[in-house]
């Protein structure tokens, strides 16, 4: 009987130690940073402080980069305990040099403070693109990244290989991180994708709105210039040869 009773005290206490495993909160790192950077590989310091989680909650770390050519890099950061999410680490590229870039960083793990990334450094790799001979010298476009507006963006050479002007917003929500960000630049990327149509970034939803001008559009005619669209001129072309059997000769 002594040994039966000894038997369940142990297998209790298993059960209880166990139970208080699974119910344990977690710490994980906190923190929010929106800032303008001149070089986030090196500037960029990912202060944080510690908080403990609600139960089932794991950690996460997310970092958005977005740069023009010859301007500063706004970086949106956040560390937090988030409820939903799996364990992940995920690196993507939305726009590549020449011209605009954009990258962001998440990860999301469930040890505790395992959301411990102080810096930028091994993410913000960017070849510079803005070298005299990379610019084509002839294709120019207002270039600018601000946390706000984006009003007085100077006209700046773009880089060979680039497409298109853009000019954007982009709204972020969520995760504590509200905020908007004005961007202006040359860019590889055709069309309204800045982002490449990805609507989150880590804990954050991101819209995306802008105006953009292709290179690669064909010119318009002058004002006051008269032309005549291509297909209107072969029809006129081909217009006596359609009617010809249909003509009656005396």
């Amino acid at each position: 009987m002594g040994i039966c009773r000894i038997q369940c005290v142990l297998l209790l206490s298993l059960l209880i130690a166990s139970r208080w495993t699974l119910v344990q909160n977690t710490y994980c790192q906190v923190s929010k940073s929106l800032s303008l950077e001149d070089d986030p590989g090196r500037t960029f310091n990912w202060t944080s402080k510690v908080e403990q989680c609600n139960p089932g909650e794991l950690c996460q770390e997310t970092v958005l980069l977005i740069k023009a050519d010859g301007t500063r890099t706004v970086v949106l950061a956040s560390k937090s305990c988030v409820s939903q999410g799996g364990e992940t680490v995920t690196f993507i590229q939305y726009t590549a040099p020449p011209g605009l870039v954009a990258i962001s960083y998440s990860n999301y793990c469930n040890d505790s403070l395992c959301n411990n990334k102080d810096s930028l450094a091994s993410l913000w790799r960017v070849p510079e693109a803005t070298a005299t001979s990379n610019m084509s010298g002839t294709r120019h476009c207002p270039t600018c990244v601000a946390l706000g507006s984006c009003s007085s963006a100077p006209s700046m050479p773009c880089a060979n290989g680039t497409t298109q002007c853009y000019q954007g917003r982009l709204e972020f929500s969520g995760g504590g991180m509200d905020s908007i960000v004005h961007v202006k630049g040359c860019t590889t990327t055709i069309g309204c994708r800045l982002m490449a149509m990805i609507d989150s970034v880590g804990p954050m939803t991101v819209k995306e709105t802008c105006n953009y001008q292709s290179f690669l559009q064909p010119r318009k005619a002058e004002i006051g210039a008269s032309q005549m669209p291509a297909s209107l001129w072969v029809l006129e072309l081909l217009l006596p040869l359609l009617l010809l059997p249909f003509t009656h000769f005396p």
